[in-house]
């Protein structure tokens, strides 16, 4: 009786972390505390036995910009990269058409002047986004700053 407690209990607990997303969300990949700043949107469709889905936050960082700004510097300048123009805005490249349009899911819009981060779960090195295109699933984070309206734009997809 007493093993199949313990083995019931050892169940439950596998299936509570596996339901869990992961990740490391907006603040710590990202250096913003999401209570500093005005929450315009914010969505999280993760759920399931997998906790695949999507998360996105939008935040206006105009109520201290310049501690916004200091935190992006750290990120690489817009434009995004090949890759990650192709999975966030969607497009052609060596007759293959990209359609993920991931931009429109999480309300980005196109940013041109401002910073980037990109950090991938399924890569030696989370900050190469060489391979991302020539996968079956994605386990990413990307946040954007946009430095003319003092917007933060992160996204989270796990599949």
């Amino acid at each position: 009786m007493r093993k199949k407690l313990l083995a019931l209990l050892l169940c439950g607990i596998v299936c509570l972390t596996a339901c869990w997303a992961g990740g490391t969300g907006p603040r710590e990949v990202m250096g913003f505390e999401k209570a500093h700043y005005r929450i315009v949107e914010e969505e999280d469709t993760h759920g399931g036995f997998h906790g695949d889905g999507y998360y996105y936050l939008i935040l206006d960082c105009s109520s201290d910009p310049d501690t916004a700004l200091d935190i992006a510097r750290d990120w690489s300048p817009l434009p995004l990269s090949k890759n990650l123009n192709l999975i966030m805005y969607g497009g052609e490249r060596g007759g293959m058409t990209y359609g993920y349009n991931f931009a429109e899911e999480a309300h980005w819009p196109v940013i041109e002047h401002g910073y980037y981060r990109f950090m991938d779960d399924q890569a030696e090195d989370p900050t190469d986004d060489s391979g991302l295109l020539a996968r079956w699933s994605f386990n990413f984070e990307i946040a954007a700053y946009d430095t003319d309206s003092n917007m933060l734009y992160f996204f989270r997809m796990d599949t």
